[in-house]
């Protein structure tokens, strides 16, 4: 969230996408990090401690706005619905009528995101991946990911894909991208100590993923590529 220098200085806002020198990706480093940013719970007002910071609400939006939605159907009364943002969001509230098990969701492949790698089930559960293959660009002929990795400034690597499982959807869009910075074992410290939070990590070498979290007690069932 506080990553927006970074995000800009590769050209991710607008484009085209590059590779900034290291001047300039020195000055997005030290403009990005929540340690640069005071909140006043009681004025609800934000300081920022120095120049340069840019906001980028990208990792954790579409779960803000689905939470959104789903409060507003609570209040409608509505206890059983999917609600879904993008290609990597989903919020599931309840179950289908007649489908206990909860609404079966399809987990994209990140080498083909229009197969469907994998089929799970859920249940009052929040879902959000962050996957290199979603979003590239090509710079000097290599290509890169949009997922930047704050605490170096370079490009994210090590997984294919990170899938958050978590209670609401901002909290779950914003882990996904977490998770896929982290190394498992950092991300397994995540889980485990977020009530309510999983992870389902996506290796380069097409094996099952790793389940952290509440994902180990997930309904999942792998390697089927029509489900819906």
């Amino acid at each position: 969230f506080l990553a927006g220098a970074l995000v800009a200085a590769w050209g991710f806002f607008r484009g085209p996408a590059r590779w900034p020198d290291a001047a300039e990706l020195s000055a997005a480093r030290q403009a990005s990090g929540m340690q640069h940013v005071e909140l006043d719970p009681a004025t609800c007002r934000v300081r920022f401690r120095r120049p340069g910071i840019v906001l980028n609400p990208g990792s954790i939006g579409k779960g803000w706005a689905l939470d959104a939605a789903a409060q507003a159907l609570a209040r409608q009364g509505c206890s059983s619905a999917l609600l879904q943002g993008g290609c990597s969001s989903v919020l599931a509230l309840g179950t289908p009528p007649g489908s206990p098990t909860g609404w079966c969701v399809g987990l994209a492949d990140p080498r083909v995101p229009v197969r469907r790698q994998a089929r799970l089930w859920l249940k009052d559960q929040a879902l959000a991946t962050s996957a290199a293959t979603f979003k590239q660009a090509s710079v000097g002929g290599r290509a890169i990911n949009h997922i930047l990795d704050p605490r170096i400034g370079l490009p994210a690597s090590g997984l294919l894909a990170a899938t958050a499982l978590a209670p609401t959807a901002a909290q779950a869009d914003a882990l996904a991208t977490a998770f896929f910075v982290l190394a498992p074992q950092e991300s397994a410290a995540v889980c485990a100590a977020l009530p309510g939070v999983g992870a389902l990590l996506i290796g380069t070498d097409g094996s099952e993923p790793i389940r952290l979290g509440v994902a180990r007690e997930l309904t999942m069932v792998w390697g089927e590529a029509d489900a819906t």
